[in-house]
């Protein structure tokens, strides 16, 4: 074989050049030893920007996953899984704003004014999820005018932007709180309505760093102009997830699954931000394995996975 690839390699044209330039050994990118690349990723002298609803990804879940998701935009397009979660997620804004009554019949007929643009593998999973995501609007709108300890809503998909320091670092956070709510008290709690098929456990949610992150942004001032220059105390912040049922006792099947967060204790939340600053800035990108990589669309790029690692090793 070697033979062989050493007279292709030496072919040429009538202008000498190369019939089969492959063949040669230089041009096989996995003998290459690996490169760092010689711009920065981010600047150092620059607070590191994160968005709270990925910043699990990159501390818990795959560093990896978040730099070709998040940095390089890599990821495939949207699905039709995202597209239902977007389009709930529009439906709930408008009926927390007041454009949209809180009337199922009416956000069913905005839904299907949109529902075939997404793009389904099958008629009949479509229509699935139409079913479902009327069920997810029938728990919202049944959770939306319950009472809640007399919480009031305050702001729907409320755009922040706040600096704050995190150990050595400068993190510089910005995001969209799903809603904001607040209480007697005049305390502020941050709401993320979630439309995926799973939830984190007890334990997860107390230490959810999209929930902890929001929570520490009230106390930075991501709130102030939505209570009038005030700087609300954080009540605390919670998960909504709208494709699962409450528990039996809290609801069940006409009520979605609620997690809630306490308010804030300790400095865990600064050492998160700043271990994920670290990261970035030092770009320690490697993967994680886990239940994650069965849908991670960079499975192929992966080198802890057999579709990822390289020709020769």
């Amino acid at each position: 074989a070697a033979h062989r690839l050493a007279r292709l390699a030496a072919l040429t044209d009538d202008e000498g050049q190369p019939l089969v330039p492959a063949a040669h050994p230089d041009r096989w990118w996995g003998l290459f030893e690996p490169t760092r690349a010689t711009t920065p990723l981010r600047d150092r002298d620059r607070p590191v920007a994160l968005s709270p609803s990925s910043l699990d990804n990159l501390v818990s879940t795959c560093s990896l996953q978040w730099f070709l998701g998040r940095e390089v935009k890599a990821d495939a397009p949207a699905t039709a899984a995202q597209g239902f979660g977007n389009v709930v997620h529009v439906l709930a804004d408008e009926v927390a704003s007041g454009r949209t009554p809180a009337d199922l019949d009416v956000l069913m007929a905005r839904l299907d004014s949109v529902w075939d643009a997404l793009a389904f593998d099958a008629p009949w999973k479509s229509a699935q999820e139409k079913q479902n995501a009327r069920v997810a609007l029938e728990r919202f709108l049944s959770w939306h005018v319950m009472d809640r300890a007399g919480r009031t809503p305050a702001a729907s998909e409320h755009d922040f932007d706040v600096t704050l320091e995190a150990g050595e670092y400068e993190v510089r956070i910005r995001g969209s709180m799903d809603r904001v709510e607040t209480d007697a008290q005049g305390r502020a709690y941050v709401v993320d309505f979630k439309t995926g098929k799973s939830a984190p456990t007890k334990d997860e949610v107390a230490r959810h760093p999209q929930l902890a992150v929001y929570q520490l942004a009230v106390r930075e001032g991501a709130l102030d102009e939505v209570f009038d220059g005030r700087r609300p105390e954080p009540g605390g912040a919670e998960l909504v997830q709208l494709r699962q049922a409450a528990p039996k006792k809290e609801g069940g099947d006409a009520l979605p699954k609620v997690q809630a967060q306490e308010p804030l204790s300790g400095e865990w939340v600064g050492e998160l931000l700043a271990g994920a600053a670290g990261r970035v800035l030092d770009e320690r990108f490697t993967p994680t394995t886990g239940q994650h990589c069965a849908t991670c669309s960079f499975r192929a790029s992966c080198s802890a996975r057999p579709e990822g690692r390289h020709v020769i090793e």
